[in-house]
């Protein structure tokens, strides 16, 4: 497994080394061992040379790598995020990662939160004029193609059906935006006749997120679209403990190619201080490992991110006493503990 590794912006390059040397005692137990080559992509860049995304990096990436591994963009040097727009829409676009998978991890259970990831009023299309006057007018346009809501609601249900999931809830708000919620409404009624095992419902997103914060394991799988999921997304993390914990999968559903980043930022407030929470990254290597097929070490790190966190050493913002480093150096000493069974039962069938 060959990885594209982006540190990106602030407190990027701390988690992602946290990420790395995970990496490198998990590919210990992979037969074909994990390797990364790190790209220079974010603000200082930018700031240099005048470019966020290179021209022909989701070519480069799709032809070289298995995966990308995100830190995180955004720079106060660069106020309005123009090389984070750029990094990021590029690489959505570009590699066509239209489908965006966020756990939201609870004592109850897992809620999947899939969100559509490259077109709505993400899509670019709209404009101003007369600009800064009382006679500004200033349009953004909510876009969907139907194949691209296909793709990504039979990616989505097809996932969640493979996860074992019984039940799936479309976000939408077709009451005020009526046509491209219609679509939506459409598309998933359609979509859901192939999976019979899951149990189909449909709420306004402003219903949904009252439901969500009051009771969130009553959700299963949950559906929606660019906007109402980026929304959503935050809400879940905040249920899990904050941003520090959030992780993310941008995948195509035609080709697989995945981009895995931890959503909680660059904060630039506490880059260098040595005191980011690694967590989020981490749990990026789980999804990353699972979407390669390498479910078992994919489980001992969770097991040993879950009790990780549940010591002194987790960091600040979760109530610990502990910097980066040190649980890093909890989750590996976990790690250590669980993955010598792996090796020897490896090992075992082997013979």
């Amino acid at each position: 497994m060959k990885l594209a590794v982006i540190p990106g912006d602030g407190i990027g390059s701390e988690v992602i080394d946290s990420a790395l040397r995970v990496l490198r005692r998990t590919s210990r137990v992979i037969d074909s061992g994990i390797s990364w080559d790190v790209f220079d992509w974010g603000a200082e860049r930018w700031l240099t040379d005048g470019v966020g995304l290179p021209d022909g990096a989701p070519h480069l990436l799709r032809a070289n790598y298995d995966a990308v591994l995100l830190g995180a963009l955004g720079d106060p040097r660069i106020p309005d995020m123009a090389h984070g727009r750029e990094i990021l829409l590029g690489l959505r676009q570009g590699l066509d990662l239209c489908v965006n998978y966020r756990p939201v991890v609870l004592p109850g259970g897992t809620v999947h939160l899939y969100r559509e990831n490259t077109q709505g009023l993400y899509a670019g299309v709209g404009g101003a004029i007369r600009r800064g006057g009382i006679a500004e007018v200033a349009i953004d346009e909510c876009v969907y193609t139907r194949e691209t809501v296909e793709r990504f609601l039979r990616y989505s249900l097809s996932d969640l059906q493979r996860r074992g999931s019984r039940r799936v809830t479309l976000v939408h708000k077709s009451n005020a935006v009526p046509n491209t919620g219609s679509l939506w409404q459409d598309v998933f009624r359609r979509e859901l006749r192939e999976f019979p095992d899951l149990a189909g419902n449909e709420q306004y997103v402003d219903a949904f997120c009252y439901h969500l914060v009051r009771n969130p394991t009553q959700f299963d799988g949950v559906v929606t679209s660019n906007l109402f999921g980026d929304v959503v997304s935050d809400i879940g993390a905040a249920l899990m403990g904050g941003l520090g914990l959030a992780a993310s999968a941008s995948i195509s559903p035609d080709t697989g190619f995945a981009l895995f980043e931890p959503v909680h930022g660059s904060a630039p407030d506490i880059a260098g201080l040595g005191i980011a929470n690694p967590y989020a990254v981490l749990m990026c290597v789980v999804l990353l490992l699972r979407h390669c097929g390498f479910d078992i070490p994919a489980d001992a790190l969770e097991q040993s991110l879950s009790d990780a966190v549940r010591t002194e050493v987790t960091t600040p913002d979760l109530g610990g006493i502990g910097t980066t480093d040190q649980f890093t150096g909890e989750v590996l000493r976990q790690l250590d503990l669980k993955l010598p069974a792996i090796d020897r039962d490896r090992k075992r069938m082997d013979r």
